[in-house]
């Protein structure tokens, strides 16, 4: 058996092995005056040894996914005032910006749309890049908004430190539109160049990595939360795509499989034997804890590889379709 520290450094090594907990990429630009270029400081915080146990125990007990999702960016200030008003339903929604400031009804969100345009690095009324990324931060329905709205505020101030940013909850009681999300979400408009004008850069490993912080954000304020991946949740087939629903609803044929369906098949396979030895590791790490809830999370997770070897049978239309083909 292993010292409680022994164990955390092992968590820690088995999650960095397995998850980029490098900070997102941010483009290395020319200073004012034509400085030499120069690289961008370490954003966000790195995942804690608990934060693992977090992590595999909402993976074993199968809790409600966190979604980060990036939804687009303004080219230029014109379109970032458009989304201010947007997500703040023309001020009728409060508005909080990094600083904590609050801004309510449109000549508040006007004022805050001007600090962007002149504050830090300036934006121009019109540009040909993203001078800002939006951002939803979203659980199931039936979450505490107010939690929510509080991990989302902890989330940005870690990950986006530097960066005017601007957060607007919304929930079904709350949005004043037309059709009302159930879901509780909040969006996150954060301007591309921080105050030193770096840019973020941002692609899927950070997307994965922003997820598992927003879930571990959510989980310290008591919302039970994953940031699991299909892969983790050996969860082999995707989502039927839009288009492909669209055509089955009108009755049109649509081919399911195609010529190298047996190679991506193959690969999933391996992926998904990769994960069951991944899971295995992590835990003969917790057994040999001495605390006896990481020892039961052990035996959690093998009961999870255990299924995954022998998934129960499903009966999904499009499955046995594929099989009578």
């Amino acid at each position: 058996m292993t010292t409680l520290a022994q164990t955390d450094v092992e968590l820690l090594r088995w999650h960095e092995q397995g998850f980029n907990e490098r900070p997102v990429r941010k483009v290395m630009v020319r200073g004012i005056g034509g400085f030499p270029l120069r690289k961008a400081s370490r954003s966000g915080t790195r995942m804690t040894a608990d934060g693992v146990r977090g992590h595999l125990r909402a993976i074993v007990q199968r809790k409600p996914q966190a979604m980060v999702r990036i939804s687009g960016g303004g080219k230029g200030m014109r379109h970032i005032r458009a989304h201010l008003d947007y997500i703040s339903r023309n001020g009728h929604l409060e508005v909080e910006d990094q600083n904590g400031e609050r801004f309510n009804g449109r000549g508040d969100v006007a004022e805050l749309a001007l600090a962007w345009q002149h504050g830090g690095t300036p934006i121009a009324e019109v540009s040909a890049r993203r001078e800002a990324f939006n951002i939803i931060l979203s659980m199931p329905a039936g979450t505490n908004a107010e939690a929510l709205r509080q991990a989302a505020r902890a989330f940005a101030q870690a990950e986006f430190g530097g960066h005017q940013y601007a957060m607007v909850l919304h929930t079904q009681d709350s949005d004043p539109g037309r059709e009302p999300s159930p879901n509780p979400h909040v969006h996150l408009c954060v301007k591309a160049r921080d105050d030193d004008g770096v840019r973020l850069n941002p692609r899927k490993d950070d997307l994965r990595r922003w997820r598992a912080r927003f879930a571990l954000r959510l989980r310290e304020r008591g919302i039970d939360a994953a940031a699991s991946s299909r892969l983790e949740r050996f969860q082999s087939e995707r989502g039927q795509k839009q288009g492909v629903r669209h055509k089955l609803l009108r009755g049109e044929p649509f081919r399911a499989q195609g010529a190298d369906d047996v190679q991506r098949a193959e690969r999933a396979k391996q992926k998904e034997t990769a994960m069951l030895v991944r899971f295995a590791s992590a835990a003969s790490v917790l057994a040999r804890s001495p605390i006896e809830t990481d020892r039961r999370l052990a035996l959690e997770l093998v009961d999870v590889c255990r299924r995954a070897r022998s998934p129960a049978p499903r009966h999904d239309r499009e499955i046995e379709a594929r099989r009578e083909r």
